[in-house]
């Protein structure tokens, strides 16, 4: 039975594959067999061909991102290049419309003061609007970007239920990009984006590469504009130092040149001379003063704070009594040693004679007092003389700015306390208002205890 079995399977499968006609090859369970193996086999070729498929769409658009990457940093490069405004906006809407395909762009600039957007760069065919032209920040686009601080891509701006419908006859299409422009919390304007070359609506993969701009153009600005500020800032610096050298060495050198002429009497002479003396000696003040500013302070100098206080007020005890000035120190004993004695020093005897010099008219009080607060010294100098209003309490520390007459400074003083103050790790604030004194607070960090107390037990 077993033979016969195992023959007649054999002559089955032979009948199988060689197709003849037999009831057997028609209807046996060997062809629904094959065939299932062959349809499995055959979508099992198809699902290795969708996945094949989805790799190569998959690493297609890949591919395409690591080049929108590059082109992206190639364009983060180009827009810190810029070394002005000018050439900085035009570079990064040259290279925003190049990565989105564009054809036209503008930003605009947010004026807070006005509530206006200024045209700062446009670019493209026939231009809505003219660079330097003031807008209103109103409801299309920008402005609702600008109310918002959100980025925007309106697909059809005709269909956007959240924009009156309006007419787009200057634009290819009604799509439109518009992201902010800001960095940390500031809002700098608006970039806009329109008319892909295509005519197809802009992606969110466009939005967020505009965005990707916006936020490089954001930190270049800010960049830039203290670049420039820096610039102004050092140029009305040389421009002051100039004329305060010029005026005492002109001075010096014509009253020398009248001494040098033997027709004027021997008093006169020595007038010119004494002149002379005068301005050769606000030129060495004002040198002095420019040291000052460069000079870094011994940082292992340990002092009291309060003896130096003392030294700075007895020191100018005189200049107190002419002018009917009363001194009230109130000082915390005990307080732990600070570093820079010679810098301190200097701070508190300009922040006393800036006070004398404030109450020189009708007298008054200077109270100063000293504090500790954890690991800070605070000394605090309040005077009861006419007070500054808010302009004149923003420039206070700029160098070369003062609130005196001519001739009796030349604005570097509190530039050089508020130096002194940082190099020493500390800060030096001022409080004034109009009618009611002014106070300024010098704060310095204290040697801390144990640091004390191996200073003073080192040998030596």
């Amino acid at each position: 039975m077993s033979s016969e079995a195992s023959h007649g399977g054999h002559g089955s499968e032979a009948i199988l594959l060689s197709g003849t006609g037999s009831s057997l090859a028609d209807g046996s369970p060997w062809r629904a067999v094959e065939r299932r193996v062959l349809l499995t086999k055959l979508q099992d070729l198809e699902r290795r061909a969708r996945r094949l498929e989805y790799l190569e769409t998959r690493l297609r658009d890949l591919n395409h991102e690591v080049q929108l990457l590059n082109r992206l940093g190639e364009a983060t490069h180009a827009i810190h290049n810029a070394t002005d405004c000018g050439g900085l906006f035009r570079t990064a809407l040259e290279q925003c419309l190049g990565l989105l395909r564009a054809e036209r762009g503008s930003i605009l600039l947010y004026e807070p003061a006005s509530e206006e957007f200024v045209v700062a760069r446009v670019c493209g065919p026939c231009p809505v609007v003219s660079e330097g032209k003031r807008l209103p920040v109103g409801q299309g686009v920008a402005g609702y970007v600008a109310r918002m601080r959100q980025a925007l891509c309106v697909a059809d701006i005709q269909s956007d239920g959240r924009f009156p419908v309006r007419d787009c006859g200057s634009y290819a299409t009604g799509s439109f990009v518009s992201v902010p422009i800001g960095t940390n919390g500031t809002f700098v304007g608006v970039l806009n984006v329109a008319d892909r070359s295509d005519q197809r609506p802009f992606s969110g993969k466009d939005l967020r590469t505009a965005m990707a701009v916006a936020r490089e153009l954001a930190a270049a600005v800010d960049r830039v504009r203290r670049q420039e500020d820096s610039r102004t800032l050092e140029g009305q610096f040389f421009s002051k130092l100039a004329h305060e050298l010029r005026n005492p060495l002109d001075g010096a050198l014509r009253f020398i040149n009248l001494t040098l002429a033997d027709q004027h009497p021997e008093e006169r002479r020595r007038r010119y001379l004494m002149a002379s003396k005068q301005g050769l000696e606000r030129l060495t003040s004002i040198v002095n003063s420019l040291t000052g500013m460069g000079r870094q302070p011994r940082s292992d100098e340990e002092t009291d704070i309060n003896e130096l206080i003392t030294q700075a007020v007895v020191l100018q005890e005189g200049k107190a009594e002419e002018r009917s000035i009363r001194v009230h120190l109130d000082l915390q004993p005990s307080l732990p040693p600070v570093t820079g004695c010679g810098g301190l020093f200097q701070v508190f005897t300009n922040l006393v004679s800036n006070a004398y010099d404030a109450m020189e008219k009708d007298g008054g009080v200077l109270s100063v007092t000293s504090r500790q607060a954890g690991d800070t010294i605070a000394v605090r100098f309040a005077d009861t003389g006419p007070g500054m209003p808010l302009d004149v309490v923003e420039r206070i520390f700029a160098p070369f700015f003062t609130t005196k007459r001519a001739g009796k400074g030349m604005g570097l003083g509190l530039a050089v306390c508020r130096e002194i103050a940082a190099r020493l790790g500390g800060r030096i604030d001022v409080a004034s208002e109009p009618g009611t004194g002014t106070t300024f607070t010098l704060s310095v960090p204290c040697v801390p205890a144990r640091a004390a107390t191996e200073l003073q037990e080192r040998p030596g």
